[in-house]
This record gives C-alpha cells, structure tokens and sequence, in this order.
C-alpha cells in the first residue's frame, strides 16, 4: 500500500488547492467590499480562470492515483489502516472533495464561477433597486447550475438533497423536513403567546446612532471577545459573511444602519462567532482540507452561540453596556441595563432575517427551505417566487414585505448559488445549545465570567471540544462525542422558553 512519501505528495496537491481557493476567496471579499463597479466583468473571468485551474489541480489523474495508492475508496475512503488516525480522517475528506470535484466537468465549474460573479453583483444592483425582475435571469441560471451540479453527483430524483449536502452531509430534505415540523409547530405557538404580551418599550433604539461610533464599539467590541486584529480585519458589505483567505487572515464585514444599532452589533457578533473556529483550528490542520468546519449547521453553532446565546445575554450586557454608552451619552444616558436587554430581546414580527429575534429567527429559515425545496422539485417557479415568499411570509409571521427588498432580495445566499445553506442556520441554533448545556456543565460560574467580560475560558473549551476536531467527523458525530446526545430540539427549546417568559413575565 500507500507509503508515507505518497502521502505527503497528497498532502502537497491538497495545499495547492488550498492555496488556490484562498486566492478565489480573496477575489470574492474584493468583489463584496471594494470593487469598483465597473470591474465586476473581468473579476467574473479571473474567478472563472482561477476556478477552473483548481478544478484541474484537484482532479489531475496523479490525484486518481494517490488515493489508490494510499488504499482510499469511495468505499473505504479512510484507507490503509498503517496510517495514524488523523491521517486516515485527512484522506476521507480529500476522498470525499475529490469524489465531487471528479465528478464534474471543468468547463462547468469555469462557467458557473463566471456565473456567480456576475449574479452576486447583479444582486447588489438588484437589492438597492428594489426590482427581482433584474435577478430573476441570474437566478435562474444560478439554479439551473447548482440543479446540474447536483446531478452530476448522482441526485437526478431529488436534486435538493444533492445540495443540501454540501453543508449537511447526510441530511437530506425528508431528515431536515422531520426536525423542522415539530420545531416550527412549537416555535409558532411561542411566538404567537410571546406577541399577545406586552412588548418592552424599545422606543430609545429608534433614533439616530453615528455610524463612525458604531464602527468604533464593534471593533472594540471584537477585541474584547478575543478576535486577534493581528490575524484578522472588519470591513462593511451589503451582507454580512465571513471569508478565511488563510489560517492567519480571517475577514468579517458587517453592515450599519444609523435608527437599527443592534443590527450592526449582532452581525458583528455573529459573524465573530464564525471567525473564532477559523481561527482555532489546531496548527497541524493548517493549510489542509481538515482546517474546515465539520458542516455549516456546526460552524452555524457557533456564530448564533455567540451573537445569542451569549451577546444577547444579561450577564454580557452588564460588561458591555457601560462601553456602549460611553459610545454613545446623549442617546442612552437615561437607559438602564435591564432596559436595554429587555429592549434588544423585544419579539416581534421582523421582514428580515438577519435582524430577527431569536424566537421567530427559526421561521424565516424554515420559510425559506420551504421555498427551495419547492423550487427544485418544480413545485414553484422562479417568475412567482416574491409572492409565494410573502404568502408564506404572511401565514408564519402575519406580516407581509412591501418590496422585494425587504422580502424575496434580502438574503445574498441565492445570488452566489447557495441553495441548501439556509437550514444550516436553524440547525446551528440547535447544535449550540446542545453544546451551551455540555459547556455550562464542565464549566462552573459561566454567567460570573460573561459579567467579568472572561470570554477567554468560553473560548477555550468551545477550542478544546469542538474546533479542535477541525473536518474529522461529521456533525452528528461530532455532537455525539461532545455531548454525549443526538440531535434534538429540546434544550432549544428549553432555553428559549425559560428565556422569553421571564422577559415577558408569563
């Protein structure tokens, strides 16, 4: 079988694919943050290029034979058992990316790169003109691509599952389907009681807040949860995200609004959350595909860990409510801590997503698996997909958009041929806090530790018991190992019950 030298050249091939998927990467945060407008064309053909050479890199015939070498399958992907364990677990995800990437033609992955490109800023213009028709051709093409892709890796009867994998292995649209019934039944009827309550008064929030303030406190405010500027930068997008374009140069944008402070705040957190298990992972995963998140549910788990769990918490804001006023004297000098949490924890009917509350956040992500499920299966076509979006929009939050920039325009995912993502985000709710409980549980004294602002001790057990797994198993493995539990919906469910009816007084 396969000797150590063969293995290392597989290592070398996968850390030029990384390599090149950094270069495509920092493309994109260009494309996202500071491209002129103008460049938008020549950008789509450097990705396409770019795209195409790793393409070729990943699945050259010395790839083919490598793995063969070193006794990895698509049937035993692990391969020979002389390897160390982490070695094995390396060659199952490279077995696994090169199975996929095999499977298609360069040509396509050239063209849909170009594709996205152009899609991604055609959502841009799209979004600021309030006017789906000018997508509506880009979204089209893009899920005409992502139905082939899907295709191509053998999901001719149920294309969505296909994409659905890509950031949920082994979780299909019926698995997702069976979490999501039970979960939006129980979250509707909270949120239904919560909304028959009288709300807090969150009148202070709507006013004026300097956006160069608001800069200044997230960036303060990163710094204090732990995120290293040495190895990082914050910019402002049109969406937020999070791009790694190498272990130590991990990027984050938010987005300001002068009468929504908390948005800027949350996203901030949120996608700190993100940039903490990039961050994180063990200096040996380093350059290799194992320095990835075991699925977008998990690295889900720890954005809304940290953006909820613990940023919208009352023991985070007794530590950082005082920095926030201080920012800001004339607009919050009369508001009291217990305030400004009930106000930021306030439960109401919100068209959008990033900026919803944690109760009703599920039934936006639940709405729109709904409406990618119907897509690919035909159901629902593209031309009528804002008024099914504010139908299902009516029939769960009793709100309709009043553009297709509050509705169907808000989200970027569609635009870069993300379908299938958004489950991952009401699946990381339920990962975190299954991993809150194990946490709190090894982890005496955690609210005095938020109040103290010692994020330092959260951080490192998250490092300790999560991230440093990297790749190596897939979420439902990783769950099981770190909580001893499968997944379920109940200690959600539990904290966010426990949680709103003592803001709420029921």
């Amino acid at each position: 079988m396969g000797s150590p030298e063969t293995l290392e050249k597989l290592h070398t091939i996968d850390r030029e694919c990384r390599c090149l998927e950094r270069a495509v990467a920092v493309l994109r945060w260009d494309q996202e943050t500071y491209l002129p407008e103008k460049g938008v064309e020549e950008r789509s053909e450097q990705l396409a290029l770019l795209e195409g050479i790793a393409h070729q890199r990943m699945t050259s015939p010395e790839t083919g034979r490598l793995l063969s070498e070193l006794g990895s399958t698509s049937e035993n992907p692990l391969g020979d058992e002389k390897f160390p364990p982490v070695e094995r677990d390396f060659l199952k995800v490279f077995r696994r990316n090169y199975d996929r990437a095999v499977k298609l033609p360069g040509d396509f992955v050239s063209d849909a790169a170009r594709a996205e490109g152009l899609s991604q800023a055609a959502w841009v213009d799209a979004r600021r003109d309030n006017n789906y028709s000018e997508f509506l051709p880009h979204l089209k093409k893009m899920m005409d691509f992502s139905r082939r892709k899907a295709i191509y890796w053998g999901f001719e009867e149920k294309p969505y599952d296909g994409l659905l994998d890509i950031y949920e292995p082994g979780m299909g649209a019926e698995a997702i389907s069976a979490v999501f019934t039970p979960l939006g039944d129980r979250l509707s009827a909270l949120f239904k009681k919560i909304t028959q309550c009288p709300p807090p008064d969150s009148s202070f929030l709507d006013q004026n807040f300097d956006i160069e303030s608001q800069a200044h406190f997230n960036r303060d405010l990163i710094q204090r949860l732990g995120f290293d500027m040495r190895r990082g930068r914050i910019d402002v997008s049109a969406h937020p995200f999070t791009t790694t374009l190498g272990s130590d140069d991990i990027r984050i944008t938010t987005r300001f609004q002068p009468r929504h402070i908390q948005s800027g705040i949350f996203s901030t957190i949120h996608e700190s959350g993100h940039a903490f298990y990039e961050m994180d992972f063990p200096d040996e995963f380093c350059g290799t595909c194992l320095a990835d998140g075991a699925s977008m549910g998990i690295h889900e788990s720890q954005s809304r860990l940290w953006e909820n769990v613990i940023g919208r918490s009352y023991p985070f804001w007794e530590a950082m409510f005082p920095v926030l006023r201080s920012c800001f004297p004339g607009a919050l000098s009369l508001v009291s801590v217990d305030e400004f949490y009930r106000a930021i924890n306030r439960v109401e009917p919100s068209f959008i997503r990033i900026e919803a509350d944690e109760v009703s956040y599920s039934l936006h992500i639940i709405l729109r698996f709904d409406l990618e499920r119907d897509l690919f299966s035909g159901a629902l076509d593209p031309e009528d997909l804002p008024s099914a979006w504010s139908k299902k929009m009516k029939d769960c939050l009793g709100i309709e958009p009043e553009n297709d920039t509050q509705g169907v325009l808000q989200d970027v995912h569609w635009s870069i041929g993300a379908f299938g993502y958004f489950p991952s985000y009401a699946l990381g709710n339920l990962y975190g806090l299954q991993f809150w409980e194990k946490l709190k549980s090894e982890l005496p004294g955690t609210n005095e530790l938020i109040t103290g602002g010692n994020f330092s001790a959260i951080r490192s057990w998250l490092q300790d018991n999560i991230y440093v797994w990297g790749r190596r198993m897939e979420p439902r493995e990783l769950l099981k190992t770190v909580t001893g539990n499968d997944l379920s919906a109940e200690p959600f469910l539990d904290y966010i019950t426990l949680k709103y009816s003592g803001i709420y007084d029921f």
